[in-house]
């Protein structure tokens, strides 16, 4: 059986509550040798919100998620029984494939709503200079993944807005994948995973200018909260139970060609994922669907452009290096359809010349 076949319902134990980081030891009671993965801003201000559980082992990584951390990792951790990931998406990723490596539990705690990381059983791999290598689905899934409204309230907004991208995607990337399969008869979770996608766009398009503003002002609000758990644990489900129809597609496809290109190592992933979602929609014909997402785009600074990607030389390079990768056979852009390597370059290009700029 394929890794991506299989339903994986999300974390053992997930909490939401304002505060919660602060009695992060109760979750560590019945471990002998815990030991936290984290970064360095992240740790920072995770510390200057809320204790450490005791007796604690610490290694802060400042890296990728990369096969040569994992092994460093490891050797640090080698006689913990449970590995407690404090950080972002790529520290997240790290912390469960340490966890992993070594056979033991992981509790994901997110310091940014940048991503489902926090809820997914996976990791994303690449290698030390940042370009992406592949997917990693774990044997197990997490022990506890912890959610504090409080303190995400005053994380780097552009984090947030990098969830809200990377979300959104969830829908316009799983529903072509059904669409192209629809000779198939769909289960049951394949359906409720697309509903929740659904569930998921609407709750960012109708709220996100509004949790947006709550961060800005330092205000909590309900769409603030419903806003973090439609990036954290639902978007997660899109994929657990969905399996290969709630997988990446297209967006995620132009975004790991992007990866290849040094001037886009500093922008965040969702993103990158942003910018792949209208590249898909115009490769699927629906260039209505990106000039009603544009406004959108703009209020949220989404990049719409290869400009807003820092990429302002050599365009057409950049454009053969991300096409040539998004259509490799094993790249996820072939769930929706047997595109070519011209077919990409030409939506960049119409998303150059003509629909950002009218």
């Amino acid at each position: 059986m394929k890794s991506d076949e299989v339903v994986r319902s999300g974390p053992n134990q997930y909490i939401c509550e304002d505060g919660i980081f602060k009695d992060l030891a109760t979750f560590t009671e019945t471990f002998q040798t815990p030991v936290v993965v984290t970064g360095y801003k992240s740790f920072e201000a995770f510390q200057d919100y809320a204790p450490l559980p005791p007796n604690v082992k610490v290694y802060q990584h400042d890296g990728y998620c990369s096969d040569e951390a994992i092994r460093s990792i490891s050797k640090f951790a080698s006689e913990s029984d449970v590995i407690i990931g404090i950080g972002g998406g790529v520290v997240l990723d790290t912390a469960k494939s340490v966890a992993d490596h070594l056979g033991v539990e992981v509790i994901t705690v997110p310091t940014v709503a940048g991503t489902c990381a926090a809820a997914t059983p996976l990791s994303v791999m690449y290698d030390d200079t940042g370009a992406f290598v592949r997917v990693d689905y774990h044997t197990r899934t997490i022990h506890v993944a912890v959610v504090d409204p409080t303190f995400l309230l005053s994380s780097p907004m552009e984090y947030a807005k990098s969830g809200i991208s990377d979300s959104l995607a969830k829908w316009y990337e799983a529903e072509p994948i059904i669409h192209n399969d629809q000779h198939e008869d769909l289960s049951i979770m394949v359906k409720v995973a697309l509903d929740h996608a659904s569930y998921i766009k609407d709750i960012l398009l109708d709220e996100s200018r509004a949790a947006i503003e709550s961060m800005e002002s330092s205000t909590m609000s309900p769409s603030f909260k419903n806003v973090v758990e439609a990036i954290i644990p639902l978007s997660g489900t899109v994929g657990g139970y969905g399996g290969k129809y709630g997988r990446t597609a297209g967006a995620h496809a132009i975004h790991n060609g992007l990866s290849f290109i040094d001037e886009t190592h500093t922008v965040l992933h969702g993103h990158k994922v942003a910018y792949g979602i209208i590249v898909q929609l115009v490769l699927e014909g629906k260039s209505e669907e990106v000039k009603n997402l544009l406004p959108f785009y703009h209020d949220l600074g989404f990049p719409s452009s290869l400009e807003g990607l820092n990429i302002v030389d050599s365009k057409d390079q950049a454009m053969k290096t991300v096409a040539s990768h998004a259509v490799k056979p094993d790249e996820t852009l072939q769930l929706i359809s047997s595109f070519t390597e011209s077919d990409v370059v030409e939506a960049m290009k119409d998303l150059e010349n003509a629909l950002v700029k009218r």
